[in-house]
């Protein structure tokens, strides 16, 4: 499958296929986005993304004209509902029957789908099944569609990048029942450019996700503003800082960068600690089993264990590249490597297999 992943920060491009023990793949590329173009799942500027797709697709040398994208936001609503058991042909009426009561926007001006995930029977014997409610504003997928017909590319599939990062993953993730009695769920903490997207999956399949506007962006524009530098410098010096773990000593002062990552990651931890309490409050018995941190900002040295200490729950650093085939002949491996927490969304849409 070929795929195209919209970030903030980056357009990445990759194309896999599936061989006999998991896929291989064909090839990929990744490009900076036009500045300020691309902001919280939304493209702001169309054209100039179009322009830039157009020459990484051509310095890639993919070939394909049918491409799966996916969509992200604060706008995109993915929520799972639960419904009496019905006909597949039946199902999208039984979804706009109970769609107001999760959509807050005009029905009439949304894109809305839905997919059943499992069955279950309650206490009076009623058949229900869960289904994972999909909906978002017109006016967010247009701007998509007008850079793909640019491109010359036509949308096979339109996914959201929770479910794409949840089959990027799927190699980490537990699919245990339950847990003496509790339900068993992973936690996928993708920090990137513009925001933070936390997704709850529990038997590889999505129960919950958020989208928290605060990204990495935030650690650089606050070190530029600080240092009085510029943007680029910042995210340099980003790049290069480090986390020192432990208490803070005369021997061991903390940078001014350092401090800035430090306020920003707690932040972030402190809007993903709510989430998860509502989440737990909400589904009664829960055990978090591990967080797979990944995202740009997942580079910071010493992340996963600052991050660890915070939540105590074991963290590990996302490889979405394991399990799939690189042809060294065809591909640099190196570069590929310094890539790959950037390239989870894209490598998971690739995997979607229809």
């Amino acid at each position: 499958m070929f795929a195209i992943d919209f970030g903030a920060r980056s357009i990445k491009v990759a194309k896999l296929h599936k061989i006999s023990k998991g896929y291989e793949l064909d090839n990929y590329g990744a490009k900076f986005s036009p500045k300020e173009s691309i902001a919280n799942g939304e493209i702001l500027n169309p054209i100039a993304v179009a322009d830039v797709l157009i020459e990484l697709l051509r310095e890639s040398g993919i070939k394909d004209n049918r491409a799966i994208i996916a969509i992200t936001g604060q706008k995109v609503i993915i929520r799972e509902i639960i419904l009496p058991v019905m006909e597949d042909k039946e199902l999208m009426a039984g979804v706009m029957w109970e769609a107001p009561k999760y959509v807050p926007y005009d029905l009439d001006e949304s894109i809305i789908d839905a997919e059943k995930v499992g069955e279950f029977e309650e206490k009076d014997g009623n058949k229900m099944m869960r289904v994972l409610l999909v909906a978002t504003p017109k006016n967010i997928v247009n701007p998509y569609m007008e850079v793909l017909k640019k491109a010359r590319i036509i949308p096979k599939v339109v996914d959201v990048v929770s479910s794409a990062n949840i089959r990027a993953f799927d190699h980490y993730l537990s699919d245990k029942e339950e847990d003496e009695d509790r339900s068993i769920v992973d936690i996928i903490l993708s920090i990137g450019a513009s925001g933070t997207i936390l997704t709850l999956v529990e038997k590889k399949s999505l129960k919950f996700t958020r989208n928290i506007l605060i990204g990495g962006n935030d650690i650089t524009k606050e070190i530029a503003k600080t240092l009085n530098i510029t943007f680029e410098e910042a995210e340099k010096i980003k790049r290069d800082t480090g986390i020192v773990l432990g208490p803070e000593t005369e021997e061991k002062k903390k940078s001014e960068s350092e401090k800035i990552v430090l306020k920003i990651l707690n932040q972030i931890a402190k809007e993903v600690r709510q989430s998860l309490s509502y989440y737990k409050t909400q589904s009664q018995k829960v055990r978090y089993n591990k967080i797979i941190l990944t995202g740009g900002s997942a580079n910071i040295k010493n992340i996963d264990k600052s991050l660890s200490e915070q939540f105590e729950i074991p963290i590990i650093i996302g490889d979405p590249l394991e399990g799939i085939k690189i042809d060294e002949r065809v591909i640099d491996v190196e570069r590929i490597k310094k890539l790959k927490e950037t390239l989870v969304t894209v490598i998971g849409l690739a995997k979607r297999e229809r």
